[in-house]
């Protein structure tokens, strides 16, 4: 059951990552169409050449083509899509302008690209790194090889430039706060769902009570602050009487509802610092911190009464049970494992005398509660 469980939350993480990423890729996208619009005012006022122009209007629309693909979740034909077109222009871009104009600087806008894609493997990302740096030193080089095809005025090119240094650096800090607001839902999702398992595995499935193992984690920190504040407290077992006559008489799924209602019965009887496992079977049993003899006698008593006089309605049929108890209080000097051996000792007690009893245990003495003469018996 868990592991069903814990299969579903990976799945939705990876999901998460990829529509966080593909709003990234979006983003970035609609940015780089935004500056080559951009773009086209200062060729148009510089008086640049139809043919460029005309030239970033093509990369436009194929920016918004991008941006339509990862709307669609077409992450990875999106994704080479703008691997190549940053490429592409940037080495265009250099050629025709001059490395003066700063068009190298959107090769800056690959690294997030690449790093933050969720769909391709670590080994992939490092051969695309590794391929992304020698396009950059082609392009250096170029750019000292190659004239540059238009020329422009210093003051110009320094007006390029500062576009281009100022729109990489608004993305680039863009995508990295939408990547770290996207880790941090991420956390908290995972948080949520580590917190999920963990209460699911202290629990246990059917009545959603401590499971056995929690609760003796339980008992162990109780006894630790019991030891050092010298406050006692209490452990109650309890055992459905003659459950077998439930399941052979009303089948098992009637056992079943009998052992949940019982569960939210002993929950609602209860206060709300006291804790309530199933100890196995039709066996629960309960921690009372910081509670003498007479509040565990208290509490058993009450538990033992409030079930004698419910009933589980279960396809017509009402279902009356009762319950054996046994009641310990430990002590700052007693073993908390030899407190439950001990109640559990006084709950067969209570059985062996009758059933549908309340037994307290002190020792090897017994007293059953409920009655006016009564004390400790051997």
């Amino acid at each position: 059951m868990i592991e069903r469980d814990e299969a579903i939350p990976d799945q939705r993480e990876v999901d998460m990552q990829k529509h966080s990423y593909s709003r990234l890729m979006q983003l970035l996208a609609l940015t780089m169409a935004a500056i080559s619009t951009l773009m086209i005012l200062v060729l148009l006022i510089m008086n640049a050449r139809m043919d460029l122009i005309i030239y970033v209007i093509s990369t436009i629309v194929l920016l918004f083509l991008l941006y339509f693909l990862f709307r669609t979740r077409h992450t990875t034909t999106g994704f080479y899509g703008l691997v190549y077109l940053i490429c592409l222009n940037c080495l265009i871009g250099n050629t025709v302008i001059g490395w003066r104009s700063g068009i190298y600087i959107l090769f800056l806008l690959i690294i997030p690209i690449i790093l933050y894609n969720p769909t391709i493997q670590k080994t992939h990302k490092m051969i695309m790194g590794v391929l992304f740096a020698l396009v950059f030193f082609a392009t250096m080089i170029l750019s000292f090889v190659v004239a540059p095809m238009l020329r422009f005025t210093l003051f110009q090119l320094q007006i390029v430039n500062s576009i281009n240094v100022i729109v990489t650096f608004v993305v680039l800090a863009g995508v990295s706060y939408l990547e770290i607001r996207n880790s941090n839902k991420v956390a908290i999702r995972l948080t949520e769902v580590n917190n999920k398992l963990a209460y699911h595995a202290s629990r246990d499935s059917l009545t959603n009570l401590l499971n056995r193992r929690t609760m003796n984690q339980y008992i162990q920190m109780e006894y630790v602050r019991s030891k050092r504040s010298g406050k006692t407290f209490g452990l109650i077992m309890a055992d459905v009487d003659d459950f077998k006559r439930v399941n052979d008489t009303y089948g098992h799924a009637a056992g079943d509802l009998v052992l949940s209602e019982l569960a939210g019965l002993l929950s609602a009887t209860l206060r709300k610092q006291d804790s309530i496992s199933r100890w196995g079977g039709e066996e629960f049993l309960m921690l009372l911190p910081e509670t003498d003899f007479e509040g565990v006698q208290t509490a058993a008593e009450k538990v033992r009464d409030l079930i004698a006089h419910s009933s589980m309605p279960f396809q017509g049929h009402d279902i009356q049970i009762t319950l054996s108890i046994g009641g310990v209080v430990c002590e700052r000097e007693a073993n908390w494992d030899d407190c439950i051996k001990i109640a559990d000792r006084a709950l067969y007690y209570g059985k062996a005398h009758g059933k549908n009893l309340a037994v307290f245990a002190k020792g090897e003495q017994y007293c059953i509660l409920g009655y006016s003469d009564a004390g400790f018996a051997l």
